[in-house]
């Protein structure tokens, strides 16, 4: 096992994924690896301090209560129309279907993007980027993505700055950063499995995120830039990887 296997598996070190002969390797180049311990100590005190960050903050659950009132609101109404005639429940239907639709719920894989956008790019958690151009293909090898999808993401208008393995939802996932005039875009990046992340958009305080599954890959992008620049920066990416 070498440095660059040890940044693949470190994220399923932590979340206790990997089988015993995996972890027996593991452990010794950590043994052997002064640079490997060292990150592997850091990251385990830093997951513990964001958790404890992350517990810490009061979750936000207005636009929830708000949903659940509504709703509330029209089974009563429902309950109390049914008795009517045809022609009330023909007018009940038609009312029903010109409501709008309830927003469908953010991918779980979300709130794991926000938090480590929110570590990594606003709070400058100490991490172990990879920005040379050499080194960031090994890391895109390692997971099968190809080097030609990540370069094209720059036809957005943003340029590849860093990247590394990261963890989200105890998978590893590669952690790209776009950047252009001091504005940046966490592009979490993986191979499309069975169950690849839907297509959808959602708001977290002051975070906007995004996602799509287009051919092999799937990505979710985070960003605090400006509403509605999250989802113009996705559908140019899909659009770049076509």
């Amino acid at each position: 096992m070498n440095c660059g296997d040890f940044e693949e598996l470190a994220p399923l070190w932590h979340s206790g994924e990997l089988d015993s002969e995996q972890r027996r390797e593991f452990d010794a180049h950590v043994s052997g690896c002064a640079a490997c311990a060292a990150e592997l100590r850091e990251d385990a005190v830093i997951d513990e301090r964001l958790r404890e960050i992350v517990q810490a903050e009061p979750a936000d659950t207005r636009a929830i209560e708000d949903q659940v009132r509504r709703r509330i609101g029209r089974e009563k109404t429902l309950r109390w129309a049914i008795p009517g005639l045809l022609a009330a429940a023909a007018l009940i239907a038609m009312v029903l279907w010109r409501a709008p639709k309830a927003p469908q719920p953010a991918p779980p894989i979300f709130a794991d993007a926000a938090r480590d956008h929110t570590a990594e790019l606003i709070n400058h958690v100490p991490r172990r980027w990879r920005a040379d151009p050499s080194e960031i293909a090994v890391i895109e090898k390692s997971q099968g993505i190809e080097d030609a999808d990540v370069k094209a993401l720059e036809a957005t208008g943003y340029k590849l700055e860093r990247a590394r393995i990261c963890r989200l939802g105890g998978a590893p996932w590669i952690h790209l950063v776009y950047a252009r005039d001091g504005r940046e875009f966490s592009v979490y990046m993986r191979v499309n499995g069975d169950h690849p992340v839907p297509e959808a958009a959602s708001s977290s305080g002051n975070l906007q995120l995004a996602s799509f599954a287009h051919g092999h890959v799937q990505a979710v992008i985070v960003t605090d830039a400006p509403k509605g620049e999250c989802a113009k920066f996705a559908k140019d990416a899909e659009r770049a990887l076509l």
